[in-house]
């Protein structure tokens, strides 16, 4: 049995668990006075936001206003466009002042303020239950507000007595945001060398999960770092004098002091106005915050560097199981079974025996490929030069700009040492790109290059950075590039240079991610998919697809949506007939995987004209439709199609992904499955908030000598018994949890490591996992397709480890990464 951090709510218990909530339920004249309100170009939030931060500010309560209430599933009538939810009791005179105040704010002291007195009594306390719909053999229904909200009333519950984790009492207090802190100064995790801080902290969130008829609720804690003077922080929490009340949680942002020329933390200007209107103490940041955390610490949102390890790790999960199972006795663990039916083959990392064959280059597409190695300092070469060797399985050495060395009749090596190519300083790089070109490309061959490039997570980043030019430079040649780093000559202080193992590890992915970026795959996929001994075996050709999609923030201008695509035909009886194909919206049709890569690189990111939008959402469907009848049709007519999507970021766009509608709406590949075609849907969610975080098994063999210690998860897949829907959790663990030594995180909370353990600077993973849910099955099985994802996940084509996601949905999501603009957040007309 699989031990997760998500339970059931029985109906019956509802009541109990949830409690009641205090709501305003605001009128037509309320909202259509708040449509009046002017909008203010590059403010922080939303104007309904700022409210609810002025009113969390105000009363020291958690404050949420929802518009267009949803009355489907038990919600609202529709005589309620907008609703503010509140704790068990109702503000005080603090929140009409305060509306006041902060409509005077956004009116900028233009006009009336006349939304105060549009605000009604509150209803009487609501009862949560009296929202949720129970339906037979589907999940239950209710409106997107008690998701939000009911979660904190079950946190409520779990404060009321401290977290027991190894001999340490956690004493947790409640944010104004819903999360559970371990406030305490003697509860902080401290690195004293250099000075790091970081909290626990404990989240809950309702949910629903496929095929089970009650609802959910998934725990899961996290390590928050501090940063005391403010540094990267977005928010920050505050402590008020009353240790009763809830610490408030609130944005901050980071300015340029220009009087004094120093950085300086500050909140949104919309909490002082409000402050003063209700006549409060006012809460203000110092110029100077302390250097150790004080009543006002604001939490690190992200950094290239901290000197704290990041994670609490699977120890202290389980102890959050057993705090959760003694504090609330009426939820009900969901009960996940080993399925037998599901055999893995052992994981092969190595390349096959005589180095990798010639076949292997055929899914590519090309009849051959050239591999170059763009090198400006020995050591990048040397360690190049050692993987391929290992890759071959004999010598390859190419002389810089000599001839090619083979690695096997179609897959051969050049050197080319380009210094001047690869200096993050030079202005034109194109000039240098004649170092990479090789005479012979053509149609039917294919030239990639892997690059060496100078990077630290450390180090200033250069202000022309070459690996994002370069990548789009050469996808404008149609040459798909992979980077290996090497660390500059003088490293920033205190940083460390990478060992032996981790460079050799760094190369090795590279030319993985290079391969796979070309299209090249041994047999090692082959032969975990269709060995004879396994039950549901793959026997048959078939296309499986991988359709991924992402939002690029673009900053007030709005988001792109990223499509990336990818397409793996399957011949169990034939490596070389294997093809890897990627949807190019350059040329609107399917190509060999490194074209459109090539392409999708040389271009920008994303297109405004698609998103997932009620007004874009129509036409983000049918195009995606047309691509999957496209490639349905043609060469592969007749194939069956296996759909991989990606539950998140996909469900918006296709109602029948949507666990309240699972099967029940438009799916992917609706256009094929319409004209007769072979098609099946497999959902995939990783969002541990959503599914529960795996933190232990039950189970006779392997167990640890330490009854206090998880046992992680084997390599096995375990159905959910409590389901009425075929659905099953796939657990893992991290490379880095099971690397030698990787496991402290299992033996040790952060509070009891021993004095002179170097792990507190350390990142720790806790158990992962994926939830497999066939949407649709077509002529398969639903067991035989949750053995296909499982097995596509176990046996990676460009990595030693398990994937998040089956292998044509990884490739798909890679290869967003892998843009020059993935971590470009772009400017609006006004630079914010």
């Amino acid at each position: 049995m699989l031990i997760s951090l998500a339970y059931r709510v029985p109906r019956e218990n509802l009541d109990a668990l949830l409690g009641t909530i205090t709501a305003y339920p605001l009128s037509e004249p309320f909202s259509a006075a708040w449509e009046t309100l002017p909008r203010t170009e590059g403010q922080w939030r939303q104007p309904y936001k700022t409210l609810e931060t002025g009113l969390v500010a105000a009363t020291g309560q958690p404050v949420e206003l929802f518009k267009m209430a949803d009355p489907a599933g038990g919600g609202l009538a529709p005589r309620e466009p907008m609703l503010l939810l509140t704790s068990a009791s109702a503000l005080d005179h603090r929140l009409r002042i305060a509306v006041r105040a902060w409509e005077r704010h956004v009116r900028k002291g233009a006009g009336t303020s006349v939304l105060a007195d549009l605000l009604p009594a509150p209803d009487p306390a609501r009862s949560f239950a009296d929202y949720v719909e129970f339906r037979p053999g589907t999940v239950p229904a209710a409106p997107k507000w008690v998701f939000r909200t009911a979660s904190r009333q079950i946190l409520r519950q779990l404060a009321r007595e401290p977290l027991q984790s190894d001999g340490r009492s956690l004493a947790l207090r409640m944010d104004t945001s819903g999360s559970l802190l371990a406030w305490e100064l003697g509860d902080l995790i401290v690195n004293s060398d250099p000075l790091a801080f970081g909290m626990a902290t404990v989240r809950a969130r309702l949910v629903t999960v496929a095929g089970v008829e009650d609802m959910v609720v998934c725990f899961d804690a996290s390590l928050s770092r501090i940063s005391p003077q403010g540094y990267r922080a977005k928010n920050a929490w505050i402590e008020r004098e009353d240790k009763e009340s809830l610490i408030l949680r609130l944005p901050v942002k980071r300015y340029l002091d220009q009087a004094t020329d120093t950085w300086r933390t500050r909140l949104d200007p919309v909490i002082a106005a409000i402050l003063e209107a209700c006549q409060l103490e006012p809460l203000e940041i110092p110029a100077e915050l302390p250097k150790e955390p004080g009543a006002i610490r604001p939490q690190m949102a992200e950094s290239p560097v901290h000197f704290l390890g990041s994670g609490l790790g699977p120890r202290f999960m389980l102890r959050l199981h057993e705090h959760i199972l003694r504090t609330l006795p009426l939820l009900v663990p969901l009960d996940y079974q080993i399925d037998k039916s599901i055999r893995l083959l052992e994981r092969v990392k190595q390349y096959p025996d005589g180095g990798l064959p010639g076949d292997a280059v055929g899914p590519s597409g090309y009849d051959r490929i050239t591999l170059v190695c763009a090198y400006d300092t020995a050591d990048a070469r040397d360690r190049m030069f050692a993987e391929l060797e290992e890759m071959a399985g004999r010598p390859v050495r190419p002389e810089a700009g000599g001839a090619p060395v083979g690695v096997n009749e179609r897959l051969d090596v050049v050197a080319r040492h380009c210094p001047d190519l690869l200096d993050h300083a030079t202005a034109n790089r194109a000039a240098f790109l004649d170092g990479v070109r090789v005479a012979s490309a053509s149609d039917s061959h294919l030239v990639v290059a892997w690059l060496e490039t100078e990077f630290h997570p450390t180090a200033e980043r250069p202000e022309l950075d070459a690996k994002p030019h370069l990548r789009r430079l050469l996808g404008h040649l149609g040459i798909p590039a992979q980077f290996t780093a090497t660390e500059p000559v003088v490293l920033p202080p205190k940083a460390k240079s990478r060992g032996p193992a981790e460079k050799k590890h760094a190369a090795r992915a590279a030319l993985r991610d290079l391969l796979r970026a070309a299209g090249v795959l041994d047999d090692r996929l082959l032969h975990a998919l269709t060995h004879k001994g396994l039950a549901n075996r793959l026997d048959r050709r078939v296309l499986l697809v991988g359709v991924h999609l992402r939002e690029q923030q673009t900053g007030a201008s709005g988001s792109l949506l990223v499509t990336t695509m990818v397409a793996l035909f399957v011949d169990p009886h034939d490596l070389a007939s294997w093809r890897t194909l990627m949807f190019s919206e350059n040329r609107d049709d399917w190509v060999r995987v490194a074209e459109g890569i090539a392409e999708f690189h040389s271009g920008a990111i994303g297109t405004s004209r698609m998103g997932r939008s009620p007004r874009k959402a129509e036409r983000t469907r049918a195009e995606i439709e047309r691509r999957l009848d496209d490639l349905a049709s043609g060469e592969f007519a007749g194939i069956p199609l296996v759909v991989f999507v990606d539950a998140p970021a996909t469900r918006l766009l296709w109602t029948g992904l949507q666990n309240g509608r699972l099967g029940d709406g438009p799916l992917p590949g609706d256009a094929v499955h319409v004209r007769g075609g072979d098609v099946a849907v497999v959902r995939l969610n990783t969002d541990l908030t959503e599914i529960g975080r795996p933190v232990t098994r039950r189970e006779k063999a392997n167990m640890p000598g330490d009854p206090r210690q998880p046992a992680a998860p084997d390599r096995k897949v375990y159905r959910l018994t409590d389901s009425v829907r075929p659905s099953w959790l796939f657990p893992g663990r991290s490379a880095t949890l099971k690397a030698k030594g990787g496991n402290s995180g299992a033996r040790f909370t952060r509070w009891t490591l021993p004095a002179d353990s170097r792990e507190l600077g350390r990142p720790w993973h806790s158990y992962t996992a994926k939830e497999i849910v066939v949407v649709r099955a077509g002529s398969w099985t639903a067991e035989a397709l949750a053995a296909l994802t499982a097995r596509l996940c176990e046996q990676p084509v460009s990595w030693d480890d398990r994937t998040m996601l089956p292998v044509p949905l990884h490739l798909a999501a890679a290869i967003g990464r892998d843009h020059p603009d993935w971590r470009v957040r772009h400017a609006d007309e006004n630079g914010n």
